[in-house]
């Protein structure tokens, strides 16, 4: 079948025009329900929604106040952070530097509000070309070191905990090393709750806050919003084959704003692969299970439910998994605040075990379909699991791969829809696609050669960007 980008684009527009589809929000409920129907209309079976309690997470106000004069600074509530009471808390603010032990020791700290510069972690192509096991870069694109920084990894978080700790009143957030300027960031999305109230200000106002904070300065901050546990879902589909073996497909259909890339990107692919197959004159042998995950933005929990829920019945039938995330432009920081495109498609990794046959085969694909600055990634390159939302199934022992980019806006408002990478969404499709039909016939247990993690092994430990609470109290 040959993908329409002016279909994949409408099915990415309908996705973005539910809105804000954090979990457990009403447009990303919508959102299930729309992909729901669309199962149900490409002619899949059985299918349902799975029931993914999530902690729902809403602020309603965000305000931040600096000294004698009352100055108002833009601030975004801390993902998953407490809430102050609803007249605000006033406290005088302390300056912390990026947050170590000695700043801490150093610093009164108990019921006031806590200052930081908040630091990020940094998307290394040299790393990533490291742990490759082959690379697809026709024009030498990739360059050896640096590719921008990691703005959803935040090593030095734990100075938040450490605020917490320590009985701070509060705690702001300083986003000096942002590429662009503003306040609004998605960042951490582990969906665990916190005590202590939070914001981040954007890098415009970081120095006036600081300079307040350093001075001793009064602060009034209200942060106040709403949460309880709902039910998002999970939504699944099937296209049964002509055995009872599966090759599952997933992407997640939450997201941090209305956001285009992430990841109504990878919803395009994974309903235009429904389409094809479910119109497709030659059936295979397996069918497909189409997995819509919930609880991305909360600590990646759909597919871990999924992956829990059918343990010992459906997840001994599925022998391989694909994840499809974020079909990405790439772009950096302009010198007015903003993002400017490059002109070139976000490097990407597909992250994979070491499967020599599945290797292959993948390989091979990428290659016919030209996916340019594709790299194929070590699964534990970077820990206990890949950083992605299909991690559990490589975890549990399914040879998977999972397509998945990082530019530096999915975490922001910015993640519109010209910030798709329109020429390669029927690429990406096309490509697994190709592998899904080259695998349907290769015996489950030659696909699972040289995987690192067999079906029965114990559950892993929590990737380090997915740590809870208490690893950093101490309880």
């Amino acid at each position: 079948m040959n993908f329409s980008v002016a279909n994949m684009l409408g099915e990415i527009e309908r996705i973005v025009s539910f809105g804000i589809r954090r979990p457990g929000y009403d447009e990303d409920l919508r959102t299930e329900q729309h992909l729901l129907d669309r199962f149900n209309e490409l002619g899949l079976s059985d299918t349902r929604l799975e029931p993914v309690p999530v902690n729902y997470w809403q602020p309603v106000m965000s305000r931040l106040d600096v000294g004698d004069a009352a100055m108002n600074i833009p601030c975004f509530a801390v993902p998953y952070t407490g809430w102050t009471a609803d007249d605000g808390l006033q406290a005088g603010a302390v300056y912390v530097g990026n947050g170590p032990d000695e700043a801490f020791d150093s610093a009164h700290v108990t019921g006031r509000i806590v200052v930081a510069d908040m630091q990020f972690g940094e998307l290394n192509a040299a790393h990533l070309k490291a742990g490759s096991m082959f690379i697809h870069d026709p024009g030498d694109t990739i360059p050896d070191g640096p590719l921008h920084c990691a703005n959803w990894l935040i090593p030095n978080f734990r100075a938040y905990y450490e605020s917490w700790k320590r009985g701070a009143s509060g705690f702001i957030g300083l986003l000096g090393e942002m590429p662009i300027d503003g306040c609004e960031l998605y960042v951490p999305y582990d969906g665990f709750l916190k005590k202590t109230p939070a914001a981040w200000v954007g890098r415009e106002h970081a120095e006036a806050v600081r300079s307040a904070a350093v001075n001793g300065e009064s602060f009034l901050f209200r942060s106040t919003g709403e949460g309880r546990t709902v039910d998002s879902h999970n939504v699944v589909g099937i296209l049964p084959g002509r055995t009872d073996e599966f090759i599952l497909l997933t992407c997640h259909h939450d997201a941090p704003f209305a956001s285009a890339v992430e990841d109504a990107s990878g919803l395009s692919v994974l309903l235009a692969l429904a389409e094809a197959f479910a119109r497709s004159t030659e059936p295979l042998e397996r069918g497909l299970i189409f997995l819509a995950s919930s609880g991305h933005f909360h600590g990646g929990i759909g597919c871990r439910k999924f992956v829990d829920k059918h343990r010992g019945g459906l997840l001994e039938k599925i022998v391989a998994a694909i994840g499809v995330e974020h079909i990405a432009e790439e772009a950096q920081g302009d010198a007015n605040g903003g993002y400017v495109k490059t002109g070139q498609a976000e490097t990407r990794a597909l992250f994979m075990d070491k499967t020599p046959e599945l290797l292959r085969i993948v390989k091979e694909e990428v290659q016919r379909v030209d996916l340019s600055r594709t790299l194929a990634v070590d699964a534990y390159l970077f820990g206990s699991e890949p950083p992605c939302d299909s991690a559990p199934f490589f975890t549990a022992g399914i040879p998977t791969v999972c397509h998945i980019s990082g530019p530096l806006y999915l975490f922001d408002p910015h993640d519109t829809i010209d910030m798709v990478r329109e020429e390669d969404l029927p690429k990406v499709a096309d490509l697994f696609q190709g592998v899904i039909r080259r695998i349907d016939s290769i015996p489950a247990v030659a696909l699972a050669k040289g995987m690192t993690r067999q079906r029965n092994d114990p559950p892993v430990a929590p990737p380090p960007w997915f740590l809870p609470p208490e690893t950093f109290l101490g309880s």
